[in-house]
């Protein structure tokens, strides 16, 4: 009876022991020397008490479960904790003093040195998936050595006593707590490493991470990747709240959470705010995970701005190419229609004309056909901006100088402006050469004046200016509509009511306009694209309402060695 009351002591403080030894692992790692040196002050004081409380056989004949601890802490700590633990040990076992004191110190060693063999033959993850049958068979292997010191050190007649009474119950009890006390060690060394897994896999993982409470949005922790990505510490990111971060209004984020904590949405895309003030696009993932009883999300972030940047200049080149396609196509039925009309306008006027001749006696006569003549004018000035359009008129490239040419216009710009609106011209001296025809530059420029006239009240002003520049590839990398290279450049700005995205996304489609109706065909700056592409240039706009719209044509440097064409015709 009083054999079962001790092991049932001993056992019961076994299982102490090992409930407070997974706490103060947990408290520290095996990887510090604190932890390590607590947990052996822990097994040598249990293995103490144990002692103080044994199964005594005799005067100085003491059995207690401290092979039991010296062998598992040597086992799964090592030899800092165990060789802590064994010296306690010893040391209280010579100060109790006995008989069985030298047998009482053997038996320890030999409990450490069995410990600490299993524990370097073992790896960390493979001691912390031991099977039940693993430590059994310790255990035996343990008892079987405690049992042959006893044989060995104590005098044969009292070995025989010893391993008569205490022999099975070693053998069969001792096993079995080694197995109780060694699974809870396990478990609880599978824990903390399935927890150190989760920590890395967190903390060090490449991509950004960052544990949310969906209650207050608050960010509870930030991993590595999360702190190089916005700039902030982890430290302070962890005392920040999502919507620092999140572009969104307080109530929509607030919403967004909402659907990521009922599981309704686990994809998301935001733009989100980083230390130096700039924004990225990201794509958010979110699901709920639980730690220490708390709900929280669980959210890993992935910068999409390079590929948001790719797919809005794919949609600006699909809608170019589109507008491209368009005016092609329209280009080409307001060339074939004009034609047909040029060519009945060139009857109308030359037999208005002859009409207007015979007339001179008929004032009344005379007014009418003048009034006709003048329709018929308007009319054939609409079919060279169509033939213009069109790319289908016959030109005569010049090599010229764009100063100059704007320069013989500029009372004409002047008149057409009126009253009120002023011109202000600002050439670039020493300008390269130019070649395309003359009547280009004025068509080109008097539809730009007259588009910027448009635009003002009674009063402004309208900027004319030159200059030369060269384009580098970095230059067009941001434009793709560029080519590098070297182009004189014409800017027409005004001060006027600007445009809206909308509106300069249609600026240059035919018969597009924003006048009232009867004030315009909406061809003007159709044309003016039309001749820029005809002389392979290129054209930019900048505008915003209500301040004003610029207009800057790029048209290539003329060089000497160019072979020179005395006439062309554009329509193909």
């Amino acid at each position: 009876m009083m054999l079962s009351i001790e092991l049932i002591f001993n056992l019961a403080l076994l299982v102490a022991l090992s409930v407070i030894s997974g706490f103060i692992a947990q408290r520290w790692p095996q990887t510090s020397r604190r932890g390590l040196l607590l947990q052996g002050v822990l097994f040598g004081s249990a293995a103490i008490v144990g002692m103080l409380n044994p199964l005594v056989l005799g005067p100085g004949l003491i059995f207690d479960g401290r092979s039991v601890m010296i062998s598992l802490c040597g086992l799964f700590y090592g030899p800092w904790a165990a060789g802590v633990a064994a010296l306690l040990t010893i040391g209280a076992r010579l100060e109790m003093g006995g008989t069985g004191a030298f047998t009482g110190v053997m038996t320890t060693i030999t409990a450490l040195v069995l410990g600490l063999l299993a524990h370097h033959r073992l790896t960390p993850n493979r001691r912390s998936s031991l099977a039940a049958g693993e430590l059994y068979l310790f255990g035996l292997v343990v008892h079987l050595a405690v049992l042959l010191v006893m044989h060995l050190t104590f005098p044969p007649e009292i070995a025989a006593t010893i391993l008569k009474r205490v022999g099975l119950p070693i053998i069969l009890l001792y096993p079995l707590a080694t197995i109780l006390v060694g699974k809870i060690l396990v478990d609880q060394a599978a824990l903390r490493a399935s927890e150190r897994n989760y920590r890395r896999l967190f903390e060090v993982h490449a991509a950004v991470k960052m544990l949310i409470d969906p209650d207050t949005g608050a960010i509870v922790k930030a991993n590595h990747a999360a702190a190089a990505f916005y700039g902030w510490s982890r430290e302070q990111l962890g005392e920040m709240n999502i919507k620092q971060i999140n572009t969104l209004p307080p109530e929509q984020i607030e919403e967004e959470i909402k659907k990521a904590r009922a599981s309704s949405r686990v994809h998301f895309e935001f733009k989100h705010r980083r230390a130096d003030g700039s924004i990225r696009d990201v794509a958010v993932f979110s699901s709920k995970t639980t730690m220490s009883g708390r709900e929280l999300l669980h959210s890993i972030i992935i910068d999409i701005t390079e590929q948001k940047e790719a797919e809005r200049e794919q949609q600006k080149l699909r809608s170019q190419l589109l507008q491209a396609r368009q005016m092609e196509a329209v280009g080409r039925l307001a060339g074939g229609v004009a034609h047909e009309f040029n060519n009945m306008m060139t009857v109308v006027l030359s037999r208005a004309q002859m009409a207007m001749d015979h007339a001179r006696q008929n004032p009344q006569l005379e007014e009418d056909l003048s009034e006709i003549y003048k329709a018929a004018e308007r009319s054939a000035g609409l079919t060279r901006q169509l033939l213009a359009f069109a790319r289908k008129q016959l030109i005569i490239p010049q090599v010229l100088d764009l100063n100059t040419a704007v320069e013989n216009i500029k009372q004409l710009l002047t008149n057409l402006l009126g009253e009120g609106l002023e011109l202000q011209w600002h050439p670039e001296p020493k300008l390269w050469p130019l070649k395309l025809d003359p009547s280009q530059i004025e068509q080109l420029l008097l539809n730009l004046v007259e588009n910027a006239r448009d635009a003002m009240g009674e009063t402004g002003s309208v900027r004319i200016a030159t200059a030369n520049t060269t384009l580098q590839p970095a230059d067009c990398a941001e434009r793709p509509w560029l080519v590098p290279g070297e182009y004189v450049l014409l800017t027409v700005g005004d001060n006027g009511r600007g445009m809206d995205r909308e509106t300069q996304l249609k600026i240059f489609d035919p018969f597009f306009t924003t006048k009232e109706f009867g004030q315009g065909p909406g061809l003007g700056l159709a044309t003016v694209y039309g001749i820029v592409k005809q002389n392979r240039g290129f054209i930019d706009l900048e505008s915003e309402p209500d301040r004003g719209t610029t207009f800057t044509v790029y048209l290539p440097r003329h060089h000497e060695e160019e072979p020179v064409n005395e006439r062309q015709s554009t329509d193909h």
